[in-house]
């Protein structure tokens, strides 16, 4: 779960399983980075079509728009994509302008 540079934070209960659950569901919340100076950040991962279907509903309800903090939208939520997404955004220094969750 480790790039050079970032390391993603899953919750205890985090297996193969909730990995595929996730990918099915477009969708994963109840995850940090972590940057190499220990610096952690909440992300929440979404696919276009969860994101799309999310917003219908919002939409549906009155609201729109959504929006998430720390929200990072790959074309499928796998381990992988995960990975590369923050690995690619803290080189582009993306989380530089985001607040780390305090200790």
């Amino acid at each position: 779960m480790n790039s050079a540079e970032t390391k993603l934070l899953f919750p205890e209960s985090f297996d193969e399983y909730v990995a595929d659950e996730a990918e099915v569901r477009g969708y994963f919340g109840s995850v940090q980075v972590e940057l190499p100076d220990g610096c952690r950040y909440p992300v929440v991962f979404f696919d276009p079509i969860r994101l799309q279907q999310d917003l219908k509903e919002e939409v549906a309800h009155g609201v729109p728009f959504i929006a998430e903090p720390g929200m990072i939208v790959v074309p499928d939520v796998t381990l992988d994509n995960m990975e590369k997404a923050v690995a690619k955004l803290y080189r582009e220094g993306f989380f530089s302008s985001l607040r780390p969750i305090q200790p």
